[in-house]
């Protein structure tokens, strides 16, 4: 077995005693965790991103509890994709403030939710900058990300709503 540090991990190389094949384990925060972690925080089920595209890959979680905010992030076709989850425990508001030039807004249903999408030109881009907000209970949630509509409303029909 081999450690050695990639980037801010650390990778374990476990040498199965099959030539044509290495297993490698990649120590850190997994989806999972993250979500129970969430779930333990603020003592209740949220709705999850389920990673449904080809190459998506869950990245981190910033967790701020004095702010009862969560920030996921998973990457997608060399992009980011920002899932920010919002625990309001007063009356408060949240926006995000976007400088491309919108080019369609709609709502869609998801499970009984309203979900409103914004769709954002990006200057010499084929894909736009795409933006859900919803709330759920009384989670308010943010996702965004570059990439073609039909991939970003893809991830929206998967989110996996707490029973």
């Amino acid at each position: 077995m081999v450690r050695q540090a990639v980037g801010d991990r650390d990778v374990e190389q476990v040498d199965s005693n099959k030539t044509d094949k290495q297993n490698k384990i990649i120590e850190g925060e997994a989806e999972e965790e993250a979500y129970q972690k969430i779930r333990d925080t603020f003592d209740t089920d949220v709705v999850k991103v389920f990673v449904c595209l080809p190459d998506m890959k869950f990245n981190t979680m910033n967790l701020d509890e004095s702010k009862q905010v969560a920030e996921m992030y998973y990457s997608y076709d060399g992009e980011t994709i920002g899932y920010i989850i919002n625990m309001p425990y007063r009356d408060s508001s949240w926006g995000v403030d976007f400088e491309d030039s919108i080019e369609k807004e709609y709502s869609k249903s998801v499970n009984n939710c309203e979900i409103k999408i914004t769709l954002y030109k990006l200057k010499d881009n084929e894909k736009s900058g795409c933006v859900a907000k919803f709330k759920y209970g009384s989670i308010e949630y943010l996702l965004t990300g570059t990439m073609k509509q039909q991939e970003f409303e893809k991830i929206l029909k998967n989110l996996v709503f707490p029973k």
